[in-house]
């Protein structure tokens, strides 16, 4: 059984985790992969999200409410289902603006609720805030992988700082921050590996940077993008069960989305 710590989630070394990332409201694609677990699903097996499963680039093809229903219900029904939360579900608890382009993505979720929802609108979006809170923000398997948005957070002390890490609230919180938001430009190697050892990994699986598919980064993390990307889109097949030295380790279990008519 998986273990909730705080804000941490623990998986033990047993079964599969599909590992997926940044859906941003692309309602096909999550449901393929939604599809892919279900071939999987049973009490050993994981399904993770890591964040970013809202805000597309424009409001025509959004689908973010009807994918945030499903990820909701998901958790809400299936123990072994984690989301966890990305810098664009932080910017809706913070009422803070993310943008991409020119677009301001967090002001188009809220007419989309409007439109959705009309004059409730207001309560809709207090509900997906108090689910957010809920969700973790990272999760450590028992084979030493560490997964979340983005990262690693250059200032964490120990695992303790991990587990605890909302204790702080959602502003003014840098460690919540950089795990949220940091990308490559934004740590050194030395950061990555510190990082490592304060939480007794061998490897961290992030999204946040769209890639082609997959780019390791100092044989010690690999970026993910399983939707939003810059060509490919890719996802972790994460055996629990076998021995992880480092993220070379994890490329032989990228899968590539397949579509099937």
């Amino acid at each position: 059984m998986s273990n909730y710590n705080g804000k941490l989630v623990e998986l033990p070394k047993r079964g599969k985790a599909i590992v997926i990332t940044d859906i941003h409201g692309n309602l096909d694609d999550y449901d393929r992969y939604v599809d892919i677990w279900e071939e999987y699903k049973n009490d050993n097996n994981y399904f993770i999200i890591t964040g970013d499963f809202i805000h597309a680039m424009g409001k025509k093809d959004d689908k973010s409410i009807e994918i945030l229903d499903s990820v909701k219900q998901c958790w809400e029904n299936n123990e072994n289902f984690y989301p966890l939360i990305g810098n664009h579900e932080w910017s809706t608890i913070s009422d803070i603006s993310v943008y991409k382009g020119s677009i301001n993505q967090s002001l188009n979720f809220k007419e989309l609720l409007r439109e959705r929802f009309g004059s409730n609108w207001n309560k809709k979006l207090d509900e997906y805030q108090e689910f957010f809170k809920k969700l973790p923000i990272a999760i450590r398997t028992a084979n030493k992988v560490f997964i979340s948005h983005a990262g690693p957070a250059r200032n964490i002390k120990s695992l303790d700082d991990i587990i605890n890490i909302t204790d702080k609230g959602y502003l003014d919180n840098d460690n919540l921050y950089e795990i949220l938001w940091n990308r490559e430009e934004d740590y050194t190697e030395n950061d990555l590996k510190s990082f490592l050892r304060t939480v007794a990994c061998n490897a961290m699986i992030v999204g946040h940077t769209p890639v082609d598919g997959v780019k390791l980064i100092n044989d010690k993390q690999l970026i993910v993008s399983s939707s939003y990307s810059q060509g490919k889109k890719e996802y972790i097949e994460l055996d629990l069960e076998e021995k992880i030295r480092d993220a070379k380790d994890i490329l032989k279990m990228v899968k590539q989305l397949h579509w099937y008519s």
